[in-house]
């Protein structure tokens, strides 16, 4: 965050009053950077989570395609073609967050570590909270600090077309 966006504030959204995953980019698309910032509530019987998705205000985004997790609610793409089922969740969270082995396809200890969300907008918003849940758990199952940032996508993984 850069100082001349710490004055802005947070306008929180219940996901239990969204009906689908299309309401969240939808609200992430209206939010006015230069004021505001969403924060999502996930609730359940025993906690409340807030999440901040990164969101990109207009800004230049640099990243490597290893930095980035993509993971829906079927399946994961890890370095923009490797492919796992969404069985695989904690041992991909494990290389993208603490990347044991020095695997290439997972960011170094010095770069950024994202996971996009993107989930179906046919699908209700209870699958958007049944998948945030499964990779909230997984997180602090690995009880680790590193930095990482959620990302609410309804494109995926934007396809490079080379010539």
């Amino acid at each position: 965050m850069t100082f001349r966006l710490v004055d802005n504030k947070f306008i929180e959204y219940d996901l239990d009053t969204l009906s689908n995953f299309n309401e969240i980019i939808k609200i992430q698309n209206k939010i006015d950077c230069n004021k505001n910032y969403a924060l999502f509530k996930l609730k359940t019987d025993t906690k409340i989570y807030n999440i901040q998705p990164l969101q990109f205000c207009a800004d230049i985004f640099d990243y490597k395609l290893r930095e980035i997790v993509y993971i829906s609610t079927d399946s994961i793409t890890v370095n923009y073609e490797l492919q796992y089922p969404i069985e695989s969740l904690k041992m991909v969270l494990t290389n993208h967050l603490r990347n044991p082995n020095d695997d290439k396809n997972y960011p170094s200890s010095k770069e950024k570590r994202m996971i996009s969300i993107n989930v179906d907008s046919t699908k209700n918003i209870i699958e958007t909270k049944k998948l945030l849940l499964k990779i909230i758990t997984n997180i602090n199952e690995l009880n680790i600090k590193t930095n990482f940032s959620f990302m609410f996508e309804d494109s995926g993984i934007i396809r490079i077309i080379e010539e």
